[in-house]
């Protein structure tokens, strides 16, 4: 009689825990994500034609007009920089363009921070959910079940909470936490009421593919290299965390993707005001070493670097006033910040 109590029991556990998990992978396919940058994006990516050249990074990328630059250098442009992007999601997008277009040119525009601990696991998923928006139903459930049980089982995340909300898709959102439930949710709610889906108005399934492209193999010169470098992080005098290894592995992924599908990468590190290193007490050092370090990393690789600091005219062409925060220029003024731009990537070819 207690034996069956106990199946009972474990019975109803299991059937608790399928149906918790059933009603997740639903709602986690369903729900609408509050990610316009990227779906505005990608919804403007979908609807052009051709692309030579891409600008991938954060926002501070954003300064860049394609429109200009395309016409500047009778180059067809594009610029898929989104507030928050980290090296992963700007893997992921040089890897999306080059399946849909014959990408000639990288241009990752990176602030010194996109190298350090800071996990935009967030911005990570809403990419993978704006692309995958496009896809058949039964590709988004899939895509979501791989992708949150790989990162509710990730070594630093399995045990605590995090590995638990993944899994709850009104609490995973860029504002994490049990205690945004209720902002997070009144903001699908309000997406849904207006019939406002997301990725509705992306022009084909983004998870199509035109062009088949090397994965980019990592070579035993590859390995070696890649081991020096992470190895030389240790003998940086620099505060802790501002390199980290993963990020290190994250750009070494780009530089092979692009060397194996004959793209020309080309990292800048992008214009900022003259008080941009006030930030942090003795960060002007500490962003030297890291430039360094940068530059002797990519130029190991055949990849082009610049450091627009290292420019004395920087701060004539673009003066403080042009700038709305430390690094991030003002509409008003993009035109002349793509301008000074493909000044710098003309003369680094």
């Amino acid at each position: 009689m207690q034996n069956s109590s106990y199946v009972k029991r474990a019975i109803k556990a299991i059937l608790f825990v399928a149906i918790f998990a059933l009603l997740m992978i639903v709602l986690n396919a369903s729900f609408v994500m509050d990610e316009a940058a990227t779906e505005k994006m990608l919804t403007r990516y979908s609807q052009t034609d051709r692309m030579d050249t891409i600008f991938v990074g954060n926002s501070a990328g954003e300064m860049v007009d394609d429109e200009l630059y395309s016409s500047l250098t009778s180059d067809a442009s594009f610029n898929m920089c989104t507030p928050s992007q980290g090296l992963s999601v700007s893997s992921k997008n040089i890897e999306l363009a080059a399946s849909h277009h014959r990408i000639k040119n990288v241009i990752l525009l990176v602030t010194f921070d996109v190298l350090d601990s800071e996990n935009y696991d967030g911005i990570d998923h809403l990419y993978d959910r704006t692309v995958d928006s496009s896809s058949p139903w039964y590709v988004r459930v899939k895509n979501s079940v791989k992708r949150d049980f790989a990162r509710s089982t990730k070594y630093d995340v399995i045990g605590t909470e995090k590995s638990v909300n993944i899994w709850i898709p009104w609490e995973n959102e860029t504002a994490h936490g049990f205690d945004n439930i209720r902002n997070n949710l009144e903001k699908r709610w309000t997406r849904m009421r207006r019939g406002e889906r997301l990725g509705g108005e992306i022009a084909f399934d983004l998870n199509s593919k035109v062009y088949e492209n090397e994965p980019g193999e990592l070579t035993d010169e590859d390995v070696a290299m890649l081991e020096d470098d992470i190895f030389a992080i240790s003998e940086m005098s620099i505060s802790e965390d501002m390199v980290a290894v993963d990020k290190v592995r994250l750009l070494e992924n780009i530089c092979v993707f692009c060397r194996d599908n004959d793209i020309k990468l080309k990292v800048i590190v992008t214009p900022h005001r003259t008080d941009y290193y006030d930030r942090y007490e003795g960060f002007r050092d500490e962003a030297g070493k890291i430039s360094a370090y940068l530059h002797d990393f990519l130029s190991k690789r055949g990849v082009m670097y610049y450091n627009t600091e290292d420019d004395p005219a920087l701060h004539e062409i673009l003066p403080n006033e042009y700038f709305y925060d430390w690094e991030h220029v003002s509409e008003p003024y993009t035109d002349r910040a793509t301008e000074y731009l493909a000044g710098v990537i003309n003369a680094m070819d």
